[in-house]
């Protein structure tokens, strides 16, 4: 009995020295919280849904890599339903309520725009994985971009329109921020070009019957139509213009290189080509799209990638010790030099904005595959 007894005391003891410890290792742990402002819910649910999966699978690494330092990153997501009112509640409570340093949004450059005075205005790091506008060059110090602006997509449809061989085109577009950067750049690259613009048609957001707008591209004629959409309305439109003979090529930005187009605009989207940021046959990509399938049983969105990179970007200036947004701010441009995650190399212009490379993509039996030409 006595022998029992002092095993058990033993045996108590041990376990005090044991959790004695590991007590400190939790107790000394450091939460750093970072803001996420996307669309969960509504019409462009595609791609914020998609950039939040990105950035639970950074944290997932991040954190394992964390945990030997004391450290944890926590994100607060939060829905801005494509709404800049939304947008704005949400950064609000994030940066007064959570006490966060840097935010991770919009998807939207129109919402992302409304954002930039907010975050001049308390010091925050305004992120954006996917923003495009041009008009984010004037958003301030505190705004940065993990994706190229429009004026280069712009260009690149330049090129595609010359491999073709048109020295004509029709263009529609959404009629927001983004759909007209896109739009604008487009047009200017293809007038210095030489070529001809046949018709400017802008299409709403929200809208579900396109068929007047349609019926005017019909009108001019064209071999070839450069269209920039979200994915609701991009599909719906090419859906009614198969329907209404619109015998032309379609190109599209890349916001509609998605698998969601040929799966909503059926037969519409057969031949379609889109552009596609980054370059999806290098080893980082491959490894990255392996672990979002394994995870969430789906092929990443090119969306995630970014978002991914987004949140390793800040993760790593966070973990160099900038927790303030004006520390930050000197943190991330030197980060981003050497950075090149999935979606590829992060380095900065003077604007703060990411230059970025595009490859093209066309529908061919219902699936993306990559155009040649």
């Amino acid at each position: 009995m006595t022998r029992i007894r002092a095993s058990a005391t033993a045996f108590l003891a041990l376990l005090l020295v044991v959790s004695a410890w590991v007590a400190p290792a939790g107790a000394q742990t450091k939460t750093v919280k970072v803001g996420f402002i996307n669309h969960l819910t509504g019409d462009a649910a595609v791609y914020g849904q998609s950039m939040q999966k990105g950035t639970e699978i950074a944290i997932e690494e991040i954190n394992a890599a964390w945990a030997k330092k004391g450290m944890k990153l926590e994100v607060v997501f939060e829905d801005d339903r494509l709404a800049a009112a939304d947008a704005q509640t949400a950064f609000l409570k994030l940066a007064q309520s959570d006490k966060v340093s840097v935010v991770m949004g919009s998807g939207s450059s129109t919402v992302t725009l409304s954002l930039c005075p907010k975050a001049q205005e308390a010091k925050v790091v305004l992120i954006s994985s996917i923003s495009t506008a041009p008009g984010l060059k004037k958003c301030g110090s505190y705004f940065f971009g993990m994706m190229a602006t429009d004026d280069a997509a712009g260009v690149e449809w330049a090129n595609i329109a010359k491999k073709l061989g048109h020295k004509a085109a029709a263009v529609t577009f959404i009629n927001n921020d983004y759909g007209l950067g896109v739009k604008d750049a487009f047009v200017a690259a293809f007038k210095k070009a030489g070529g001809k613009i046949l018709i400017e048609q802008g299409h709403e957001v929200g809208g579900t019957d396109f068929r007047a707008e349609v019926l005017k591209i019909k009108a001019t004629n064209p071999k070839v139509v450069f269209i920039v959409s979200h994915v609701k309305e991009g599909s719906l439109v090419l859906k009614q213009a198969k329907e209404l003979g619109v015998a032309a090529q379609w190109i599209g930005d890349t916001a509609l290189q998605t698998k969601e187009i040929p799966e909503l605009a059926g037969a519409g989207a057969e031949g379609f080509v889109a552009l596609s940021p980054g370059d999806k046959s290098t080893a980082v990509y491959k490894s990255f799209a392996e672990k979002f399938k394994k995870k969430f049983n789906s092929d990443p969105t090119i969306w995630a990638d970014f978002a991914y990179d987004t949140t390793m970007v800040v993760a790593k200036a966070l973990e160099g010790g900038a927790t303030s947004g004006e520390a930050l701010q000197k943190k991330l441009k030197e980060v981003a030099k050497t950075y090149k995650g999935p979606s590829g190399p992060k380095a900065l212009n003077r604007f703060n904005i990411v230059a970025e490379y595009y490859e093209a993509y066309q529908v061919k039996d219902s699936k993306w595959g990559e155009w040649k030409r």
